[in-house]
């Protein structure tokens, strides 16, 4: 039993020591010799958790006054003198308000300033006085040019219609002549001077090719009225040996009316003769040309022709004799298509070459003519 009354004296003053109290008589049980059964109900001193709790609870603290954006808008300062300095700049924006920034761009290979500077000021306010008393104003012996700075979107509008009303200023008026054919010794004076006879020459423009040699064509510019003259004037003239080819220059892209257009013929009887074939077109407008490839052995026309008509009466002729029949065989006519650029559709996609000065594609296989001559 002493043993026993020691280890409830232990644990009592652990107990004690800890802030722990035993809570009423049943804290202990002794229930025999050699066991003893210790159930103490805790209780935690509540000092330090209160003190956190405490802590821990929102306070009634005083809100931080919100801070005011940054004035972020620069100001444009052109004109600058290679020879100012950044001080410089502040020093004379500084008299105006708090300079925040300034700034100016050097070149990268020098490293000397590129005669312009960004500046910026504490407000709106400052800035609009600064801009109001230093634009045109002297530093450093040059008069500076202040003003807002743009977006660089709208800067670059800005040198666009810049560039494009310098060019349109610049550029000559009048109409355009092109001259063809020139001898590659023909220099821009003798040009000049065979196009003045018929008015004043605004100018005179000889392309050439990436060594400087001439590319034998020029391009004239003179009132419309003269231009109209020089063209009828000079247009298959010589001039250095060369026969001129003088007309209207046309804008980039588009193509030339074509004075005469070639009609292909297709399907002849074979004793179709020119006579009878240029007699059925002249009822439709001029025939400049009538031309029945013949067959070099045989001696015999190859079943079709090429008629050659103003394109409005070629036009006329082609819808009115494609499938008119002509001594017993049904004509197949169209527009006679440059050798290589036959429309599968067409009806002259034969194959056929013209040797009357250029080649046509007759295209897609037929009984008269699968074969080039």
């Amino acid at each position: 039993m002493n043993l026993d009354k020691a280890f409830v004296l232990l644990f009592a003053s652990i107990g004690a020591v800890a802030g722990f109290t035993p809570n009423g008589p049943t804290a202990f049980s002794v229930t025999g010799a050699s066991r003893v059964a210790f159930v103490p109900t805790v209780r935690v001193a509540s000092t330090v958790f209160s003190e956190t709790e405490q802590a821990a609870e929102p306070s009634d603290a005083v809100e931080a006054e919100p801070v005011a954006p940054s004035f972020e808008s620069t100001i444009y300062v052109g004109n600058v003198s290679f020879d100012t300095l950044e001080s410089d700049l502040r020093a004379a924006f500084a008299a105006h308000g708090s300079v925040a920034k300034v700034q100016m761009p050097t070149d990268r290979n020098t490293g000397r300033s590129r005669g312009f500077a960004f500046v910026t000021m504490s407000n709106a306010e400052e800035h609009a006085a600064a801009i109001a008393a230093l634009n045109e104003s002297e530093v450093n012996g040059r008069t500076i040019y202040v003003s807002e700075s743009l977006p660089k979107e709208k800067v670059a509008g800005n040198k666009k219609a810049y560039t494009d009303t310098k060019r349109k200023q610049s550029a000559p008026t009048g109409t355009k002549i092109y001259v063809g054919n020139l001898n590659f010794d023909t220099t821009m004076e003798e040009v000049k001077e065979a196009f003045a006879e018929f008015g004043e020459v605004k100018d005179v423009f000889l392309p050439s090719d990436y060594d400087g040699n001439p590319r034998g064509f020029a391009f004239v510019q003179m009132e419309e009225e003269n231009a109209l003259k020089a063209i009828e004037g000079l247009n298959g003239v010589e001039l250095g040996g060369r026969t001129l080819n003088v007309k209207k220059s046309l804008p980039k892209g588009t193509k030339a009316e074509p004075k005469e257009v070639k009609l292909y013929v297709g399907n002849l009887s074979w004793g179709t003769e020119e006579g009878a074939l240029r007699e059925l077109f002249e009822e439709y407008g001029k025939v400049v040309d009538c031309y029945l490839p013949v067959d070099k052995e045989t001696g015999q026309h190859r079943g079709f022709a090429f008629v050659t008509m103003d394109p409005s009466d070629a036009q006329r002729a082609a819808d009115e004799t494609d499938g008119y029949e002509l001594d017993g065989r049904i004509l197949r006519v169209n527009e006679a298509q440059p050798k290589g650029r036959g429309d599968s559709r067409s009806y002259n996609s034969y194959n056929n070459g013209y040797d009357g000065g250029d080649a046509y594609d007759g295209g897609a296989g037929d009984s008269w003519g699968n074969e080039a001559y």
